[in-house]
């Protein structure tokens, strides 16, 4: 099955706008590729001569920059007028998160790019659920949250197995290539719903 027509071979099956099946495509992207650093992130912290101290801040850092950047960009008027734009950008910087992994080396480093991709977070939180949940009819609206919901936990969990074995057996730097290139496939394919606007 391919990506495009019938992803998993549930999309046949469900009445989901086309919309939708892109925004499920990229989410599905950025999770897997979040998702091979979750189980190992302080491993990571450790390898880079931090503590468990240094990885909870960096988590918290992540944490609360996603929350301010979820309440500035979710209120404003703005936002509302391009969540489209907002999408690809989110999606964007994410890509430009896990490009920054490889290149940390110190706690100092991490810090920045929690923060970065807190920010991330906090723009394709609001924007990514005003569209999927745009025009869904109320019959559907289970199945297909369902299915993003469902998905993403699928993706997470392969991908905390195979971010394992990359770090395991070749090294961090190849998993954080591994990481830009699947969340930078989830940014190209989120530019496909520019221009889909009504």
């Amino acid at each position: 099955m391919t990506l495009k027509g019938h992803t998993f071979g549930l999309f046949s099956n469900l009445h989901i706008r086309k919309d939708s099946k892109i925004l499920l495509i990229s989410s599905f992207f950025g999770h897997f590729a979040l998702g091979l650093l979750g189980p190992i992130y302080a491993i990571f912290v450790q390898h880079i001569g931090g503590d468990l101290l240094e990885a909870g801040v960096a988590y918290a850092l992540f944490s609360i920059f996603a929350g301010i950047f979820v309440i500035i960009f979710g209120t404003s008027k703005f936002f509302e007028k391009h969540l489209r734009h907002m999408v690809v950008v989110a999606y964007g910087l994410l890509s430009l998160s896990c490009l920054g992994y490889i290149f940390v080396n110190n706690s100092i480093q991490l810090f920045i790019v929690q923060i970065v991709l807190g920010i991330a977070s906090g723009i394709l939180e609001p924007s990514w659920d005003s569209l999927f949940a745009e025009k869904m009819p109320a019959k559907d609206a289970s199945k297909n949250w369902a299915l993003w919901s469902g998905g993403a936990s699928l993706m997470i969990g392969i991908s905390a197995i195979v971010g394992s074995l990359i770090a395991s057996k070749l090294s961090f730097q190849i998993m954080f290539i591994v990481m830009f290139f699947v969340s930078l496939g989830a940014m190209i394919n989120s530019i496909r719903i520019i221009g889909r606007e009504k």
